[in-house]
């Protein structure tokens, strides 16, 4: 989001903050910083540390990924798997063109093996026609996309209503009918991964169809993700991120003057929890989509009503006035 004000710019150019230092927000200072017309820009960050949820430890002789695991869809239109080759984090077979066309339909492959938590293997057959199942509803799904209605609100509920009417026709044992119901809730848990969310039940399933498939085999960093988002940082000029500057309000649509500027005004100010106050022309805002209702209702000006509101509407808005423009 971004605030335009009539204020008169300051010479030299306008100055823009970016709230947030993940990747979208390091992507968006990359960007600016690349462009002439941006020579003021600061990234405020609230941790110690740029990435957001992109992280990567090196643990138990290898790298663990406590954030993002793996690119989904790398092929030429994903930014981030452009980024990743410009940056020459990624292997030979990855940046195949064998790969990159391979279509997928935006379903992880199978593992070559399972095994159950008793230690023994399940079959590939199984496995297989349980992935058929959930992978042939979940495309189902996107046939609602422009729907007058739907029969259920989100797309774990309609999976789930789905599944248990197959449940209802399995004829084997009990044994075999709750490995079938174990291997699914894998699939449930994988596609959580997919669609960044905690429960399928939080996903809308009227625009679930909007969500773009790109082709190619699902790729992973061998020496980690957050690799990428350290690239990101070192092509940004020095001190751009300023760390462990948690906002607590923007105040948007003013008139501001700070001391530091004599003689400009603004028409934005950002202010943090410490006490600092930053002016702009422009802000950029990126925050993780998933944030609670428990934060929300500390945004100034925004009731949890009207962001059930904007969520229903499918807009995200930090703004007063909450519209579908």
């Amino acid at each position: 989001m971004e605030s335009t004000g009539s204020v008169g710019e300051a010479p030299g150019g306008p100055r823009v903050l970016v709230v947030g230092g993940g990747i979208a927000g390091l992507g968006a200072a990359q960007r600016l910083c690349g462009h002439s017309a941006f020579p003021h820009l600061r990234v405020l960050e609230a941790t110690a540390r740029a990435g957001g949820r992109i992280r990567s430890e090196r643990r138990f002789g290898g790298v663990v990924e406590v954030g993002a695991h793996w690119i989904h869809g790398p092929s030429r239109g994903n930014p981030v798997f452009q980024l990743a080759a410009e940056y020459g984090l990624l292997g030979e077979k990855e940046l195949s063109e064998e790969n990159q066309l391979v279509e997928t339909g935006g379903h992880v492959g199978l593992p070559s093996v399972s095994y159950a938590s008793s230690g023994a293997s399940v079959s590939l057959q199984l496995v297989a026609e349980m992935a058929t199942l959930f992978y042939g509803l979940i495309d189902q799904t996107r046939e609602f996309l422009h729907a007058a209605e739907t029969p259920v609100p989100s797309v774990g509920e309609y999976l789930k209503k789905e599944i248990g009417q197959h449940v209802a026709g399995w004829t084997e044992d009990e044994e075999t009918r709750k490995l079938k119901l174990a291997v699914l809730n894998s699939f449930f848990n994988l596609e959580c991964c997919v669609s960044g969310t905690h429960s399928m039940d939080l996903v809308a399933l009227a625009p679930f169809g909007e969500y773009t498939v790109l082709p190619g085999l699902d790729c992973t960093f061998s020496k980690g993700y957050q690799g990428l988002t350290n690239c990101m940082m070192a092509a940004l000029p020095e001190d751009t991120v300023v760390f462990e500057k948690p906002v607590k309000t923007i105040h948007w649509n003013g008139s501001f003057q700070e001391a530091a500027f004599p003689g400009e005004t603004f028409p934005v100010s950002v202010e943090c929890e410490d006490g600092d106050r930053f002016p702009a022309h422009h802000v950029i805002v990126t925050v993780p989509l998933g944030l609670s209702t428990f934060s929300v209702g500390s945004l100034p000006g925004l009731s949890l009503s009207s962001w059930r509101l904007c969520q229903m509407k499918k807009y995200f808005c930090v703004s007063p006035k909450c519209s579908g423009e």
